[in-house]
């Protein structure tokens, strides 16, 4: 009886129906856009962001989701929905300002048919993003990512509204992680829906309290030696102006 009741207040079977609900529509927008026209208009571009930041992001959560639901399982929901709502928040910010970005980098006509950077851009961004996976910035924030138990246990706040603050924290903590390989959509191809799903997957096992130390440090090799290789090819004359990155 007491089981039965603690999986019908459950917050999960709500909140993996919703994660797999905007899967399904980016896969349905990636559908749309395959060999289409793409649009910059601004309403568009900011929905696309906040849709695939929101839905990826939420996917690499689960582990912090988990443990906050060890300790809250007993108590209200709210308090797990209000740290997914301040989680958002902060990924909704960065969703703004990667689509301001996005406005700035189409309106300077840099990206290809498959809204792509071009290949210098793209080596550039590469290189960055490889490079961050080496950073103190990084490191620690990843560190709150690896041990959720000991972030709740430092940062622990009661009621709605400190899940609400426990949310925006890690939702900022999160962006530190995360944001240079976010931004490696715009190599990979905005609307490839992929290049999304293997990302999320790659985010997600840094994450991994056994593994995730272990992924970062060749993971940002890789990504270095992949945006040398991008750079180094303007000079041979190796692929054209625009990258073939589509999975």
């Amino acid at each position: 009886m007491i089981q039965s009741k603690l999986v019908a207040n459950s917050p999960w079977p709500l909140f993996l129906l919703a994660v797999g609900g905007g899967w399904w529509l980016l896969l349905q927008h990636h559908l749309s856009r395959v060999g289409a026209v793409h649009s910059h208009a601004p309403s568009n571009v900011f929905l696309m962001w906040a849709l695939m930041t929101l839905v990826m992001m939420s996917t690499t959560a689960v582990p912090v989701l988990q443990s906050l639901h060890s300790i809250t399982q007993n108590a209200s929901s709210l308090i797990w929905w209000a740290f997914v709502l301040g989680y958002s928040m902060i990924w909704f910010g960065f969703a703004l300002g990667a689509s301001s970005m996005q406005l700035a980098v189409a309106e300077l006509d840099l990206f290809d048919a498959h809204n792509q950077l071009n290949r210098a851009l793209s080596g550039a961004l590469l290189i960055i993003a490889g490079l961050y996976q080496f950073s103190t910035l990084k490191q620690r924030c990843q560190s709150e990512c690896l041990a959720p138990m000991q972030f709740f246990l430092r940062h622990w706040r009661d009621g709605v509204s400190g899940g609400l603050k426990m949310g925006l924290r890690h939702g900022v903590t999160c962006v530190g992680c995360c944001w240079a390989l976010m931004l490696l959509a715009f190599v990979g191809g905005l609307t490839n829906i992929w290049f999304m799903v293997l990302s999320a997957a790659v985010m997600a096992i840094e994450k991994f309290p056994v593994i995730g130390r272990r992924v970062t440090t060749p993971l940002g090799v890789l990504i270095t030696v992949w945006g040398v290789a991008v750079l180094a090819s303007l000079f041979s004359g190796v692929g054209g102006g625009h990258n073939h990155l589509n999975l």
